[in-house]
């Protein structure tokens, strides 16, 4: 049964992310709510026939391929500029990976900060951890007035459960984001 869970959290994910839809989007779309929504997605319910069915004609497609497990291939790939763009003022950006992992969920970003930036974070939520590798430039980045400076090739892990800095000198700075979210469940479940 967990692997039809987390077979419906990819697939709900991935077709509402090739529609181009937000989760309020979806929700207004399908009539169903976005909380349940955002936990169908992190595999976090088991929702009800209706809600299924609702989804489904929602993207015009049949329950058994909400839940239907796909056979992956071993090796999964993804080509420079692909995955969700994430590009705003400060930075050229892609999450290359969102996944579900045990208890939590793992998400890669590739990021170009252009130069002279400086931008804050807010709180990713309680446990949320950032892993940073810088791959060219350098970077200060960091809980704001706890900032550190990175270079080339190095790497840095923090606590993003409150507001975080990242600032860029002269030239941009390319890095690999990889952000790390505990699943928790509420009142202990």
């Amino acid at each position: 049964m967990n692997n039809h869970v987390e077979a419906l959290a990819e697939n709900v994910r991935q077709l509402r992310e090739s529609h181009g839809l937000s989760l309020s989007q979806l929700s207004e779309r399908s009539g169903i709510a976005k909380a349940t929504l955002f936990k169908v997605e992190r595999g976090r319910t088991n929702p009800t026939l209706e809600t299924l069915v609702a989804i489904a004609e929602t993207f015009d497609v049949s329950v058994n391929r909400l839940i239907k497990v796909e056979p992956r291939s071993e090796i999964e790939v993804v080509h420079p500029g692909e995955g969700i763009d994430i590009s705003d003022d400060s930075s050229i950006g892609h999450v290359v990976r969102n996944q579900v992992i045990g208890s939590g969920t793992l998400e890669i970003h590739h990021q170009i900060f252009y130069a002279d930036m400086n931008e804050t974070s807010p709180s990713h939520g309680p446990g949320a951890r950032e892993h940073v590798i810088v791959l060219r430039g350098s970077i200060r980045v960091g809980p704001v007035g706890e900032e550190i400076l990175l270079e080339a090739g190095d790497y840095a892990t923090y606590l993003a459960n409150r507001t975080h800095r990242w600032q860029t000198g002269a030239d941009e700075a390319e890095v690999w984001i990889l952000h790390t979210f505990p699943r928790f469940s509420p009142l202990g479940e």
